[in-house]
């Protein structure tokens, strides 16, 4: 009989402020600003950093103690003029946190009054998201952030350089756009691959945010205080001009709604990129959008892909798999499991979501490390992030790394698990985990 607790054991949720930051830390030139304590900035840097093995921009309002009691009103309106003057961003991007939202700083009319006695901050974009603790999981922080870039930023000429031309073909035509939003749980490595298949139907991706470009692992010779890499400031102008809008994950599905009856740019979600069925639905829905025939290079990704599932449905079918992930992740490869005929024997998410949950053959919960280590016994799998390792070593059950943070395993951020060719790479990477 399962037991009932009122409280985290080994929580699995990040907050949603880290949620934030990864979602900032895909626009260049911006910089990030936590309205809240330095503490909060210091263990979000060490989260991110630890993961993708780079350094992490990330400013604060520095909060104390007596700011707490009185609010931290002046505090945000003094981090964002110092941040503008002393690294001349293009964007600040500022994120609250629990404290500050607790105590009910209101940050719309902070940076009215800072435009009001700075007028020359009146074009500079700064972009607000409400991300205290108690909303969620990191998923719930980065939907947020992602909701506020867009409707800050999208369709503004007032703000940056002006407008942007876009890439021409040899014979003079523009290339047409098209508008990619994707998750939180999707990899640098999975967005280029996003971007990939997107360019062979004859489109040009535009990726809010684009962490391909970010934390792709590239060298940099020094660390900066803005992000260097990301969705440009004149691509958010752009958006209303895009053919259509693609959004990954139910997380995203309302930031594709709000172009679709903000611009009338057309918009599908696809709750998973994970799967033959999954992915026939993306390239099928390319295919119609643009006209033209699915490239041979996707073709081929799929013969493989359906040569994989007639070598391996014995070794796959009938796997008990226990999974620990946010949501949107946990859908994915979960999905895809099943669909290979292995069985989900556990399925715990970081939060349920803003958006509806999807369904899995067995119901998905709400759950910590420690509720895994509860219900995992009779799995032959794990899949969590690093910190699940501590349950699969008292389990001793093989234990695949997903999620953030993978510490503890080289090359995470660069997986590509997307895709006819990135799901046959999740099923070798899940066999090989068994084996």
């Amino acid at each position: 009989m399962t037991k009932l607790r009122h409280y985290n054991g080994n929580p699995q949720k990040n907050s949603p402020a880290l949620g934030a930051t990864l979602a900032y830390l895909g626009v260049n030139g911006l910089l990030a600003l936590l309205h809240g304590s330095q503490g909060c900035s210091s263990f979000i840097r060490l989260q991110l950093s630890r993961h993708y093995k780079e350094p992490i921009p990330l400013n604060s309002t520095a909060l104390l103690e007596e700011s707490v009691i009185f609010g931290g009103w002046e505090h945000l309106k003094k981090g964002i003029a110092v941040a503008a003057d002393k690294y001349r961003p293009q964007i600040i991007g500022v994120m609250s946190s629990g404290l500050t939202e607790t105590y009910g700083d209101d940050m719309v009319s902070a940076l009215a009054s800072l435009r009001t006695e700075r007028p020359d901050l009146q074009s500079l974009p700064v972009v607000l998201a409400g991300t205290p603790d108690y909303i969620g999981s990191m998923q719930e922080g980065y939907q947020r952030t992602v909701e506020a870039l867009l409707m800050t930023l999208a369709g503004q000429s007032n703000y940056g350089p002006g407008k942007f031309e876009g890439i021409p073909k040899a014979d003079g035509a523009e290339i047409p756009s098209v508008v990619l939003l994707p998750g939180c749980h999707l990899t640098p490595g999975d967005v280029d691959e996003l971007k990939d298949i997107v360019s062979s139907f004859g489109y040009k991706a535009i990726t809010v945010p684009d962490l391909s470009i970010s934390l792709d692992g590239h060298a940099e010779l020094e660390a900066a205080p803005v992000v260097q890499g990301g969705t440009l400031l004149e691509e958010f102008q752009r958006l209303p001009e895009c053919k259509a809008c693609f959004s990954f994950g139910l997380s995203m599905e309302k930031s594709g709604e709000f172009l679709k009856n903000t611009f009338g740019v057309p918009h599908v979600n696809f709750p998973s990129l994970t799967g033959l069925t999954a992915t026939d639905k993306f390239i099928l829905t390319l295919a119609e959008i643009s006209g033209k025939e699915i490239p041979e290079k996707l073709l081929r990704q799929r013969s493989r892909l359906l040569d994989t599932l007639a070598d391996y449905h014995d070794a796959l079918g009938g796997q008990k798999v226990a999974i620990a992930l946010e949501m949107d992740l946990l859908y994915s490869l979960g999905s895809c499991l099943v669909e290979v005929g292995s069985e989900i024997s556990v399925a715990l998410a970081a939060s349920l979501g803003a958006g509806n949950t999807p369904a899995l053959p067995i119901p998905i919960e709400v759950g910590d490390l420690e509720t895994l280590e509860e219900r995992a016994g009779q799995s032959n799998l794990i899949i969590a992030n690093s910190n699940g390792r501590q349950a699969a070593g008292v389990l001793k059950i093989p234990h695949l790394r997903a999620g953030l943070p993978v510490f503890d395993r080289a090359g995470y951020p660069q997986k590509c698990w997307i895709g006819y060719q990135g799901t046959q790479l999740f099923l070798f990477d899940t066999l090989n985990s068994l084996s």
